[in-house]
């Protein structure tokens, strides 16, 4: 009988639009994010943080391979059928509470298994679900994960 041990990763968004271009409801956020787990697991809670003071509920869709996604300030996911059959599940983070500088949104008791690929690596897809400004660096928003993991 193998044990759970408790882990947590954090991955941050990369290719978020800096310039003058607002994100509208069902945009993409940004390119792919990639998360190394190292083996099977449950992720189990998951946080997300906006540097940027900006944003309103999010969906974070999981897969277990790297997908292609929509242009980031584009409408997305827009996986194909194909990729659409790699997701995992998707998160669906809250309208974050304000911190003053930053917003922070989580979502607890999750249970969404996930087994190892060949690189133990899972992809993140971050989708708006409200219109908001551009960001102010390209690694604005920050994503945790809490999972437990065969060890």
């Amino acid at each position: 009988m193998t044990s759970l041990n408790l882990a947590t990763l954090t991955g941050a968004s990369t290719g978020l639009t800096t310039a003058s271009t607002a994100y509208t409801d069902g945009d993409q956020l940004g390119a792919i994010i990639s998360m190394n787990l190292g083996a099977n697991g449950i992720i189990t809670n998951a946080v997300l943080v906006d540097k940027a003071d900006i944003i309103g509920a999010v969906d974070c869709f999981i897969y277990d391979r790297s997908v292609t996604l929509a242009a980031d300030n584009a409408a997305g996911p827009a996986t194909s059928d194909a990729d659409a059959l790699f997701c995992l599940g998707v998160i669906n983070f809250p309208y974050p509470i304000d911190q003053g500088a930053s917003r922070i949104s989580s979502v607890d008791s999750l249970g969404i298994g996930v087994v190892a690929n060949a690189s133990n690596t899972i992809y993140l897809a971050l989708v708006t679900r409200s219109g908001h400004t551009f960001f102010g660096a390209a690694g604005d928003l920050q994503v945790r994960l809490t999972y437990s993991k065969d060890s």
